[in-house]
């Protein structure tokens, strides 16, 4: 079930911004207010917008940019802390979520650099937002919803998954996402995905150039539970 209608005037990429979308809509406010104001209008379901700080240090605009989505008809508004041109270097400012969630009365999203329970915390308590976004910190982990939720709630830090569960967890994945999207569309995706899960693990570099070239879902299934096993061997023998 649709539960809102998020308008993204965030996204860097630029293939997405050259043709004047994402975050290239934070330099043409009054275009941005025509497609919030439509789509509000058109819409029975609530209407969201995420962005970014701004274009660049040059041009901060966050603030604006958030009254301008609140007059539109946005219900709320995500911020993420860094202006385009960072992209995802250097740090999230946290301060101009801040500033954003004083300066309008609709709910305000943070985002940004939220990769532990503890991050999110921080992230509620310095900036008051009243929900927080989880995107790069969710790739090959979708164990940090619960971990944030629990620290939230207990105030205890729950164990990462180990090197065992994180496999399982991307074998699983894999076959859900061909289920979804077919087998090529899906293993094409479950590529990056994969090596997301394996990141950190001994040799995962050998594995992840082996995933690149792997077409079949029962290739790169085998593939995991092999590696998988080699792991536990090598846990075994220490």
């Amino acid at each position: 079930k649709v539960a809102l209608i998020d308008i993204n005037m965030g996204c860097p990429a630029r293939k997405i911004v050259k043709n004047g979308e994402g975050c290239a809509l934070m330099r043409n406010p009054d275009l941005a207010s025509k497609i919030i104001k439509s789509v509000a209008k058109n819409s029975l379901l609530p209407v969201t917008v995420k962005f970014r700080k701004g274009w660049d240090e040059s041009s901060i605009n966050a603030v604006e940019f958030a009254n301008m989505a609140e007059e539109s008809g946005a219900s709320a508004v995500s911020v993420h802390g860094r202006t385009r041109e960072q992209m995802y270097e250097g740090n999230a400012d946290w301060s101009i979520i801040k500033r954003v969630k004083e300066s309008v009365k609709i709910p305000v999203i943070g985002n940004g650099d939220v990769f532990t329970p503890e991050a999110a915390k921080g992230l509620f308590q310095e900036t008051g937002c009243d929900g927080i976004l989880v995107a790069r910190g969710a790739m090959g982990n979708p164990w940090i919803f619960k971990r944030i939720n629990h620290y939230l709630k207990t105030g205890e830090i729950l164990s990462e998954p180990d090197a065992g569960e994180r496999i399982d967890m991307a074998v699983r994945h894999a076959k859900m996402l061909v289920d979804l999207k077919g087998e090529n569309t899906g293993i094409r995706e479950m590529r990056k995905h994969a090596a997301w899960y394996i990141k950190g693990l001994k040799n995962s570099t050998d594995i992840k150039n082996k995933i690149n070239a792997i077409i079949k879902k029962d290739e790169l299934i085998n593939l995991l539970i092999d590696y998988k096993k080699s792991l536990m061997l090598v846990q075994k023998s220490s």
